[in-house]
């Protein structure tokens, strides 16, 4: 009897803790986020959670209660906790009503559409284009940034989510906030390129760096310095590596640029180089007397990267289009 009792209470005690676990993401209703959505266009992370799954209260207390996790969720996201066993009718985004018919395993029609079945806890994250994908499982801290950051830099308009999670892993491997790697391509400054240019011409590869973007810390690390393209880089490019923020003045073309320390920070030469249009990654590859010749605002894996380079840096595009060029083109990356 005295065990019956102590079991009683143990599973009295569980259930309470359950039921009292609170994060830190401050969780906004979804028909509230579909005007939102319409007014100002921030990835959406709908979380669907079951009230007998151990996995979502850890999530719950372990990971979204994490700072630095709920803070980039609720700068950066609409987010939107849903039963996904809800009775309610829930209307979503497209105006539609989505209920719970019992004809799907006690799940809501909702959850069913965006694929959080079988396995709980699900998020499923939107673009700032509404284009979707559902994450199934639980998710730690380094595993939940992943996806997060995917779609928070809009790495997901260029570049497949299993490539971006390949560099990703590579780059920042778990338990490490970043992996320590040699610089191998050798930056050279403004001033130097002049110099060096007056004894042997060569096109300038410009990156410009914003230290708040993981994907432009992950270009760098995992793109820029793979051995071989920092190797071609070296022998065939001036490298010039730019601070978005620096508070250097630079001096290119006759023109002098400054940060005029304003509410964005930027300094003046991304701001020209990208026509105000401050989206990152960004490079520009520039010809022999320093004219543009493409400029490209994505994340890149090394596999694509390696095409654009070898394209300008052996003058194929003179001759041939990019199309015709990638036909006989032979990647010289070891992976």
């Amino acid at each position: 009897m005295r065990y019956s009792v102590f079991v009683f209470f143990l599973l009295l005690n569980h259930l309470i803790i359950s039921q009292t676990v609170k994060d830190s993401v401050k969780w906004m209703d979804i028909e509230d986020v579909g005007i939102k959505f319409k007014e100002i266009q921030k990835p959406v992370m709908i979380y669907f959670y079951k009230n007998d799954c151990d996995s979502c209260r850890e999530i719950e207390k372990i990971t979204f209660s994490k700072p630095e996790v709920a803070d980039y969720i609720n700068i950066l996201f609409y987010p939107v906790k849903i039963d996904a066993e809800l009775k309610d009718s829930i209307k979503f985004f497209d105006g539609r009503y989505y209920k719970n018919t019992g004809l799907n395993g006690a799940l809501n029609d909702l959850a069913v559409t965006l694929g959080a079945v079988d396995t709980f806890p699900s998020l499923v994250l939107f673009s700032r284009r509404a284009a979707g994908k559902v994450f199934k499982g639980y998710f730690d801290r380094d595993e939940i940034f992943r996806p997060l950051i995917y779609y928070a830099e809009d790495i997901d308009v260029n570049t497949e989510y299993n490539d971006w999670y390949k560099y990703h892993v590579k780059g920042y491997p778990p338990g490490q906030s970043q992996i320590i790697t040699r610089l191998k391509i050798r930056w050279k400054t403004n001033e130097e390129v002049k110099e060096l240019n007056k004894a042997e011409a060569r096109k300038i590869f410009l990156n410009l760096y914003n230290y708040n973007k993981i994907s432009c810390t992950l270009f760098s690390t995992q793109t820029i310095n793979q051995p071989d393209i920092a190797a071609y880089l070296n022998e065939r490019f001036y490298p010039i590596n730019i601070d978005v923020f620096t508070q250097d003045t630079i001096y290119m073309r006759g023109v002098k640029y400054i940060n005029e320390n304003k509410s964005y920070k930027y300094h003046q030469l991304p701001i020209a180089a990208l026509e105000g249009k401050m989206i990152f990654p960004a490079f520009l590859i520039l010809d022999e007397q320093g004219n543009v010749l493409v400029k490209f605002q994505e994340y890149m894996t090394p596999e694509k990267f390696e095409k654009i380079i070898y394209y300008y840096g052996e003058d194929k595009y003179k001759t041939e289009d990019f199309e015709t060029f990638l036909k006989t083109f032979k990647s010289n990356l070891k992976l």
